[in-house]
């Protein structure tokens, strides 16, 4: 699902297209996208915040430039005119002489082992392909997004006000020196962000 639709809004040809990227990756690795993750709100968040399946390196040559043009995180740069999208894929397909070449006959329409991804050892049950209400989910993760958005920017806002003018005095030698450099930071130790990222 496109990271917009995630965000409320509407299914479009972007959105489209943007799923027409994820097929052309799983066509290209026969793995499903996120195969190794808990399909949860952190997986939503991630996916807004420009997360994309991993890019294996051994695809035919314009192939990847194409998929990722379809996974644009910004909806309007995404490929617009789909009869061009399709000749474009087309291209590449007709290559198959070329590529026989080039790869030891290989032929072009099989699924292409990586070793960038590795092999499936274990299904992992939070990996969810069904049909499933996303509405609860979307909403938390939104939820997240805002409130930790909201706390960056609080956070900065603090350090910016509490920090105090560093003083260079020279010396002697003409040499620059540090008098004072104090920065008093107000960290609630025991708000639920600092103890995870000290972990």
């Amino acid at each position: 699902m496109a990271p917009e639709i995630f965000q409320g809004q509407k299914v479009t040809t972007a959105s489209d297209i943007y799923s027409f990227g994820m097929i052309m990756w799983e066509f290209m690795t026969g793995r499903r996208p996120f195969w190794d993750r808990n399909h949860d709100t952190e997986l939503i968040i991630e996916i807004c915040d420009g997360l994309r399946p991993p890019i294996v390196t051994n695809a035919p040559e314009g192939y990847i430039d194409i998929m990722q043009e379809c996974w644009h995180s910004d909806p309007k740069k995404r490929p617009t005119d789909t009869e061009k999208l399709k000749s474009r894929v087309h291209k590449l397909w007709n290559n198959e002489e070329k590529y026989k070449k080039r790869h030891k006959n290989k032929i072009l329409t099989e699924i292409i082992p990586s070793s960038d991804i590795g092999p499936v050892k274990i299904n992992n049950p939070g990996a969810i392909y069904k049909s499933r209400p996303l509405s609860g989910m979307i909403r938390s993760a939104m939820s997240t997004m805002s409130t930790r958005s909201l706390i960056s920017r609080s956070i900065i806002s603090e350090v910016v006000k509490s920090i105090k003018k560093v003083k260079l005095i020279e010396n002697e030698n003409n040499d620059y020196v540090t008098k004072e450099n104090e920065f008093e930071l107000d960290i609630d130790m025991n708000s639920k962000s600092y103890n995870d990222e000290s972990k």
